[in-house]
């Protein structure tokens, strides 16, 4: 005869520890979690976007693309056009894909006018860039060397001129479709030169100040409108993308 319990019941299971199973699992999925985190701790923003494009595959995200990884394909572009790839230079900067025409690729020295050559190679670049997103924003900087401009010259200092041929060069982008508000030209002058317009004696070096007559063209990620900032003589856009 089968023994019976205190309570005059017969004994069943033991389920006091079962809630251990649930514990488990949830320990060993926040152990996942802070892996995949320690993973992403790099801070390397190529990595990330490398990762982030693999987990979104995943999970069938296919259509998704970080800012870096596109900015990357255009910078591939570019630097494979036949046209392109050997009068710029090109790199990725804060999420703003950088693109440098240095020396006298856009503008005779003092002009600031386009010449027909330098408008087909500018147009090739902005078809390139309007292929990729028409929405994108448009920063573009004029630099000039220290060199004294003649005094016949329409814009007798390096910072008009330097706005001169920055705003010839954003013309083109509207001239293409590109929407007014996302452009905006900047003229720096003298006063950004990526290498010394003179050697120690005070001679002019030519080479040097060919690097600095330049024209940089910013690619920056579409923004709301929302997020513009209404400065005294126009609009001007931050570089937030945090939300959107």
């Amino acid at each position: 005869m089968a023994e019976l319990n205190k309570g005059g019941g017969s004994s069943g299971p033991d389920t006091s520890s079962l809630w251990l199973v649930s514990y488990a699992d949830m320990m060993t999925l926040i152990c996942c979690f802070f892996i995949l985190m320690m993973a992403f701790a790099n801070y390397d923003p190529p990595g990330m976007s490398v990762k982030m494009e693999q987990v979104s595959k995943a999970f069938g995200k296919d259509k998704y693309k970080s800012s870096s990884t596109k900015f990357t394909q255009l910078q591939e572009e570019v630097a494979k056009h036949p046209e392109l790839k050997d009068l710029i230079k090109t790199s990725i900067v804060d999420n703003a894909l950088l693109i440098t025409f240095s020396g006298s690729v856009l503008f005779d020295k003092e002009a600031h006018e386009l010449t027909e050559e330098s408008r087909f190679l500018l147009d090739a670049l902005i078809d390139l860039i309007k292929i990729k997103d028409s929405n994108y924003r448009i920063l573009v900087e004029g630099h000039d060397d220290n060199q004294p401009i003649t005094k016949s010259n329409k814009y007798p200092s390096h910072w008009a001129l330097s706005s001169a041929r920055a705003s010839s060069v954003v013309t083109r982008f509207e001239y293409f479709g590109f929407d007014p508000q996302n452009l905006v030209a900047i003229g720096l002058g003298d006063t950004n030169p990526i290498a010394p317009n003179e050697d120690e004696k005070g001679d002019p070096i030519p080479e040097n100040m060919r690097l600095n007559r330049r024209i940089v063209i910013k690619v920056l990620e579409p923004m709301n409108k929302g997020k513009m900032q209404k400065l005294g003589l126009g609009v001007y856009f931050t570089n937030d993308n945090k939300g959107e």
